[in-house]
């Protein structure tokens, strides 16, 4: 799947992972969380990708300790980083228990395909919705300091996408658009790429302000925190 899926699924998870925990899991995070696992893209040739961060025996510890160490949250962050496997067993296969097997599990509907298609676009469209429902669009829509942090998984989703291009030799700009099925999901990551520069930009417009005016109300507290169930 590519990071668009990746990211919206992750959100959604963990997002509706953290309602039912009672707690609110940081946008930033939630979209982060997904694409964690492509970070092996960074340390190539050393770590090859779809290995070793793909792998239950690898993620499951990693989580366990996460959930341990900052509890409630920590499990709703593991559950974005978990969706990584569910959503690329999917439409592909994953080294379930890599380094000690190279055997892969998974439906492998194909990338892309119509199936990929739907799941990529169709989470994007959930995402718009629960962001509407959860307030987190206010992110983007008022000056708030915490919406800065928004820049991480923008970086993250541009950066690893033109080291996987350049890896494999592909030119973005022809195979954005070579298919209908990766016409929209450039689409796609455009629009998330676009929403979170507006947040990232917003965080910016609340530091300047508090650097304008540090006698003001801070700008931390314009977005209201989800409430819980």
């Amino acid at each position: 799947m590519f990071l668009l899926g990746h990211s919206c699924w992750s959100y959604l998870v963990s997002k509706l992972t953290g309602r039912r925990l009672q707690v609110n899991l940081p946008a930033w995070l939630a979209f982060l969380s997904g694409i964690l696992p492509d970070f092996d893209i960074y340390f190539r040739p050393v770590l090859a990708h779809h290995t070793w961060t793909h792998s239950v025996l690898i993620l499951l510890p990693i989580s366990l300790i996460l959930a341990i160490r900052f509890g409630r949250l920590g499990i709703a962050f593991s559950t974005g980083i978990l969706s990584h496997l569910l959503t690329d067993s999917l439409v592909g296969t994953i080294p379930i228990l890599y380094p000690f097997s190279a055997t892969t599990v998974g439906l492998n509907l194909g990338i892309p395909s119509v199936s990929d298609t739907i799941l990529e676009t169709g989470a994007l469209l959930a995402v718009l919705i629960l962001a509407y429902i959860n307030k987190d669009y206010l992110q983007i829509t008022r000056p708030n300091k915490k919406s800065l942090w928004l820049i991480v998984p923008l970086y993250a989703l541009i950066t690893l996408s033109v080291l996987f291009a350049g890896d494999n030799g592909i030119s973005l700009a022809n195979f954005a658009f070579s298919r209908k099925a990766f016409t929209l999901i450039t689409i796609g990551h455009a629009i998330l790429a676009g929403l979170l520069a507006l947040g990232v930009v917003q965080g910016t417009r609340a530091v300047i302000s508090d650097m304008r005016h540090p006698n003001s109300p801070s700008t931390t507290s314009q977005i209201p925190t989800t409430p819980k169930p």
